[in-house]
């Protein structure tokens, strides 16, 4: 569960074995970035849409009914911690407990992915800025130094994930009356 909420978390090893399984080439972190960018964009109907472009290419494997209601379950829980009242929201990536270079990349992945669910730039500075920030932050990796160990950039990361969790909520907030207006002209 996250902290002080009634929303149960996804099982991020479970997800991205389930995708592995089926023969998904895109990694989960980078999939659930895309789906958030989506949601903050349109709601759920444009991640439904970004979700099948993104797998629409992809030869899935027999157990595509089981993914295809796992990357249902992603949308609709992505879209419950958003909208909701509590600010809970976090990426889907790896623990704590992974190796650092893992939890980088994952984190590269996810930034890069929301920028594709976004889809094209906004005139908002503040969202613009954050995008910005998220294309840099899609780039990341380690060092030499840091993969080996010798210097310690896990408090770092830290960092750069609470920042990309709050900026979500930001552009998710932000972008409100855009999603509105979507919904509203879909009507």
């Amino acid at each position: 569960m996250i902290p002080g909420s009634a929303t149960p978390t996804l099982d991020y090893d479970r997800l991205r074995d389930s995708l592995a399984d089926a023969g998904a080439v895109v990694a989960l972190a980078e999939l659930h970035g895309g789906v958030c960018g989506a949601l903050c964009a349109g709601g759920p109907p444009a991640a439904q849409r970004w979700l099948a472009d993104c797998v629409e290419d992809q030869d899935l494997a027999a157990s595509t009914a089981d993914v295809g209601r796992d990357l249902q379950d992603l949308v609709e829980w992505s879209w419950n911690v958003l909208a909701g009242q509590d600010l809970v929201f976090e990426a889907l990536l790896p623990d704590d407990d992974a190796p650092l270079e893992e939890q980088a990349q994952a984190l590269a992945l996810w930034c890069h992915g929301f920028l594709g669910g976004m889809g094209a730039s906004t005139e908002n500075a503040a969202i613009g800025e954050i995008l910005r920030d998220f294309a840099e932050i899609s780039r990341a990796g380690l060092s030499d130094e840091e993969a080996a160990g010798r210097d310690q950039p896990d408090f770092a990361l830290a960092e750069i994930h609470e920042y990309v969790r709050v900026s979500v909520q930001i552009v998710f907030e932000e972008l409100g009356p855009q999603r509105a207006a979507v919904t509203r002209d879909s009507h």
